[in-house]
This record gives C-alpha cells, structure tokens and sequence, in this order.
C-alpha cells in the first residue's frame, strides 16, 4: 500500500493536494492500492473529496481512523434533527438560525457552506452572552466534537465522538507560564488501552504507525507536505519505506537557487537525517542535477512527474474564444502577477480583443492589490478573475494560449493540464519545469527569465498568427510523452526496487 501523507484536503487546494488527487487515480487505473492520508479534524472531509471525483476509500484521515468512520455512511442533518426543546423560538435563515428562550440567546444553529440546512456545528450562550460550548457536526449526520469554552473565550476542552456518541478521543488546551497553549492529546480505549501525546505531531507519528501495522507493515509512506510530513513520517518506528516528495525548490525564494543553502526545512532530513529515508523524489531531471550538488550520495535522487496527463480530445483554434489567455494558479508575487498583468496591458493595447482570465487563489490582500492594478491600467473589461475551481477542462478548451510569468516552481501543475487540452504555453524558463515541458516552436515558446519584452512580442505574435497557433496546439496534443501517464506509472516502478 502507498500513502500520500498531507495536513488536509479542502475545498480549495494547492497543487500539491491536485497532484496527490491526480496519483490516486493513477495507482486506481493500475490496480495499485493507495491512499491520501490527511492530519488534521475535518467534519467535512468526505463532502469535499466527492468534488474531486474522490472516493471513501481514497482517503484516511487521521481522525477517522481512530473513530473508525472512515467509509461511515449517514444521512443529511437538519435543524429539527437536533430536538431543541419545544419551547425554545428557532428562527429562519441561510447561513444559520437562532433559537432563543424567551428574549435570551440559547444557541446558533450555523449550516455547512454550500448546502441546504445541513447543520456544521452549533454554538451554546451563557446567560451573559458568552459562548461556553461550540458542537461540530460531521457531514454525514453525526455529532462529531464537544468544544468548551472559558470565560476568557478561549477552547480549553475537546471531546471526540463516534458515531453512537462513544467519546474516542480528548484533547485538553492549557496555558503556558509563557501564555502559550499546551496541547495533550488522550486516545481513549484504542485497542483495549487509553494512550497519552503532548502534541497533535506525536499522535501523528503513532497514527501512521497504526496505519501501517494494520495494512501488514511494510508499506510506502510519501511524505507530500513537507511542513507537516517530514518529521511525522521520518519518526515512524515501525517498519516501512519512507520517501520524502519535494513540491517544491530546496532553496528559499530570493536566493541563489543553484548555489544557495538548502530551505531549513530540509536541512535535517536532507543532512544528518538523511539515513532515514529510501529516499527523496523531486519531478524534474533539472532539479534532480541540482540536489545532487547540494547533498551528494547521501540518499537516493529519483525524478517521477507529478502531473500525470493524457492527451483530451483534440479542439481546432477555429473553435477557441479568439484572444482567450488564461494563467492557471496561485495568485502570489513569486508567480509574478503584477508583472503578468502589467504584461498583458501591452499586450491587449496590440490585440484589443484578447482577454485574460486568471484562475486561482490568492491573500485577499494580494488579490485586492491585482485587481486594483487591472483597475489603474484600465482592464476591466479584458481581465477576470474566475477565483478557484475544480472543473477548468471548459477553460482549457476556450483558452488560445496559457500564459506563466513566474519565477519559481517545482513543477507547473496548470502546464501540463494544458497541453493535454493542446493550449500552447508561453511561459519564462525558470527553475523548474518549463523547459522539460515545453519545446519553443513545437508546444509553446520559452522566455528567458523576466525578459518583458520578448514575453509581449512572442504573445502578441501568436494571437496574430493563426497557423501558428494551430501548429503549436497540435505539438502541444502529440508531445505528451515525457508527462503522460504511461511514463509516470513507469517512474513510479522505481520505488517497488528500493
């Protein structure tokens, strides 16, 4: 069994949760058991994965398997399931209801975000207004947690239910001399024993050994968040392969990418620690030439793409949405939005009829400062932004071009999506990844790093070119090998011999 160890899956993820999702199904198509192990408490857990076309037993979360309601199946919870006492006045709303004795507050009834009154969880009032008890609903119908409360508004207390209300799980918040909380974790009744850990991470680690001991030890643990996986994974006593995935560059944003020092992060794992891996996985050969510099033979270097595509039936240009760009992504400032819209204001002054639309997420603040950028520039009508989405095969299919002008990346997850759906891409030649995906001529057009200029002329150059367009957005459907999933499966053999 192969497990994906993560923090989370949310209803917006990075690309690191998309290339997880994406490897799940791959390991599915080749009968190949493998699962994404999430951390953290999520009562919305299996609502969520059922929007990525994810199953039950995609999935295990930490949680879960201590409650044993990993593939629990339920039914939708409402308000008058709760039996609030029938004298008690229950107002109406979207969002949430409040039920009130007489004029004092008793409690809010808040429902989950994108459903019908389907309860999330319910906060309880003290006669002075305080909030004293926050109850968490699981998404299939069931209590979930008993949050407490003190008079200073802080959790103090947690109470983890099964589904028959059976308590599993405590977890006590206290106060340091330092005013820091304290956490202490208390399993409860787990194989016939109470265990006792002084943080979520130690609970991680036992977890994970659980979770192998009962799939017969032996198994693969892929440590994909590296924040939240590498000490987990690394600490695990039991006996397993252990593989840390690098999402990332191994040095920091703003310095020397080929010659700087390792991100600290990685400098344990990488350095002393390093003994305790089978080893660590980068997703180009680029960065693989790079890490091996940084830390020698100290642990096996293997390359296994992390976008997994094949080649979607073929869209004519003809039948794009003329002047359609789009950027598919984080919105940050090591993606370069600034400069990528700066960029298309000379672009759109060439072409008026060309259009960006930038798909993704980003800090309200960074988010709010691009689109006062597009308003100062004059862009309103000619640059959207279409926030994050699940489903982008419709844009993929409208887009002419995909355009990247970031800095920094391991590997360009939107990229490779976009080939497969033949959108040439004009993207900088940063580290890493473009320049293994894309060929200038054949599939798109590389630039050099932050050379404005070219990046404006090369765009504007094929809007205005058809036939150019088209030849490239055939090369950009046949030249799929190096990323199709075939090859991925193919890299993926390297870790069985290890």
């Amino acid at each position: 069994m192969y497990f994906f160890v993560n923090q989370y899956l949310l209803s917006s993820n990075s690309s690191v949760e998309h290339a997880e999702m994406k490897r799940v199904k791959l390991f599915r198509q080749h009968d190949t058991p493998a699962k994404i192990v999430t951390r953290d408490f999520d009562p919305v857990l299996h609502e969520t994965i059922t929007k990525f076309d994810l199953a039950d037993d995609d999935v295990v979360n930490m949680f879960d398997f201590f409650a044993d309601t990993t593939d629990y199946q339920g039914k939708k919870l409402r308000t008058e399931d709760l039996h609030l006492p029938v004298d008690y006045q229950v107002g109406t709303g979207n969002n949430y209801r409040e039920a009130k004795d007489g004029q004092r507050l008793v409690c809010e009834v808040h429902f989950a975000a994108g459903t019908v009154g389907q309860v999330n969880h319910v906060d309880y009032y003290d006669l002075a207004g305080n909030m004293t008890l926050r109850q968490k609903y699981d998404i299939r119908g069931f209590k979930a947690v008993d949050e407490f409360f003190g008079e200073d508004g802080q959790l103090f207390y947690a109470r983890y239910y099964r589904p028959d209300q059976q308590v599993y799980l405590e977890r006590y918040y206290v106060k340091s001399v330092k005013n820091t909380p304290i956490n202490s974790l208390n399993v409860l009744h787990y194989q016939g024993e109470d265990r006792f850990f002084d943080s979520l991470e130690d609970l991680f680690v036992f977890f994970l050994d659980e979770l192998n001991r009962t799939n017969g030890e032996g198994n693969t643990f892929i440590a994909d968040r590296p924040a939240v996986a590498i000490t987990p994974v690394q600490n695990m006593q039991s006996a397993a392969k252990k593989f840390l995935w690098l999402p990332m560059n191994q040095v920091n944003d703003g310095q020397d990418l080929v010659r700087g020092p390792l991100n600290s992060m990685l400098t344990q794992p990488l350095g002393a620690d390093a003994g305790k891996w089978d080893g660590v996985i980068v997703m180009t050969t680029k960065q693989a030439a790079m890490l091996r510099q940084q830390v020698g033979d100290r642990l096996p270097i293997i390359v296994i793409n992390g976008v997994p595509v094949n080649a979607q039936p073929r869209r004519a240009e003809s039948d794009r949405q003329a002047g359609q760009l789009i950027y598919v992504g984080r919105l940050g400032e090591d993606k370069q939005i600034g400069q990528l819209i700066d960029i298309f204001t000379r672009i759109h002054q060439a072409v008026p009829a060309s259009k960006l639309t930038l798909y993704g997420y980003g800090t309200p603040q960074d988010v709010n400062n691009y689109k006062q950028r597009v308003k100062d520039n004059g862009l309103e009508d000619a640059v959207v932004f279409a926030g994050y989405q699940v489903h982008l095969a419709e844009a993929y299919d409208q887009a002419q071009l995909l355009v990247d002008a970031s800095r920094i990346d391991a590997q360009p997850l939107a990229m490779g999506e976009a080939l497969s759906h033949g959108v040439p891409v004009v993207s900088y030649d940063y580290l890493y990844g473009p320049a293994e995906m894309i060929t200038s001529g054949v599939n798109g057009e590389l630039i050099p790093l932050n050379d404005e200029q070219a990046f404006i002329d090369t765009v504007i150059g094929l809007l205005q070119d058809d036939d150019a367009r088209q030849q490239l957005s055939d090369g950009a459907y046949d030249k799929l090998n190096a990323i199709g999933e075939e090859k991925t499966w193919e890299q993926w053999q390297q870790l069985s011999s290890r």
